[in-house]
């Protein structure tokens, strides 16, 4: 095997350096035609499109093809947040799309929009997404990505929740499907400190029957 890559890349070596090729014109052009395009790391993107898009780069020579072009084709689709080329020699290419993650679905004069990572927000009515949380209030399509983050930072599972609310204050409330109430402060450090004390109580049987646990108010965690 390592014999025939020396050849192979020896053979490379000869064409490169014996001829004089203009853009995509010679030997190396008819030789190293691409056949195969490879797509990885789609989820949510439409990769019937994706594959629309690159399908005129087939039959294109693998070593003058312009990387640029090829990304620009498809880097304004939805959910396309990085894309990376690897060349293998001596007819395929693999494309790992790296996309933005869907956090939450927020309802604006009735129209339906999926919130991604970095404030992003595509229009949609797939149902696709209909596992994700709601998200609801003003403005609150331009601040979740944010406090996202924060759910992230204190490992608070979106999973079980049925709904956030964010208020003009900077604060957000997150209703439980178990029907249970988190009202939190607007603060990022004591917002973090809030959820992390309420998924350590909770769920502990003297916690079971209240259904509203406000931390608003600086060290003092009011229940209902």
């Amino acid at each position: 095997m390592r014999r025939k890559n020396i050849f192979f890349w020896l053979l490379t070596f000869i064409f490169l350096t014996t001829y004089n090729f203009g853009l995509n014109n010679g030997p190396l052009n008819s030789f190293f035609k691409i056949n195969k395009i490879e797509l990885n790391g789609i989820e949510n993107a439409e990769i019937f499109t994706i594959k629309e898009k690159l399908e005129k780069f087939k039959g294109q020579n693998i070593v003058f093809i312009d990387q640029k072009k090829l990304i620009n084709q498809i880097y304004n689709l939805d959910f396309v947040r990085d894309i990376k080329i690897k060349k293998i020699y001596p007819d395929k290419i693999i494309i790992t799309i790296k996309e933005y993650k869907p956090l939450g679905i927020y309802l604006d004069d009735e129209a339906k929009y999926i919130l991604l990572e970095n404030d992003r927000a595509l229009k949609s009515s797939n149902d696709k997404f209909s596992y994700l949380p709601f998200v609801y209030g003003k403005h609150a399509n331009k601040n979740f990505s944010l406090f996202y983050s924060i759910l992230e930072e204190s490992n608070f599972q979106t999973d079980i929740v049925d709904n956030f609310k964010y208020h003009e204050t900077n604060r957000w409330d997150i209703l439980l499907k178990n029907g249970k109430l988190v009202k939190l402060p607007s603060e990022r450090d004591r917002t973090i400190e809030s959820l992390k004390k309420f998924l350590s109580i909770y769920q502990k049987e003297k916690f079971k029957k209240f259904k509203v646990f406000d931390f608003r108010v600086k060290n003092q965690l009011i229940i209902q």
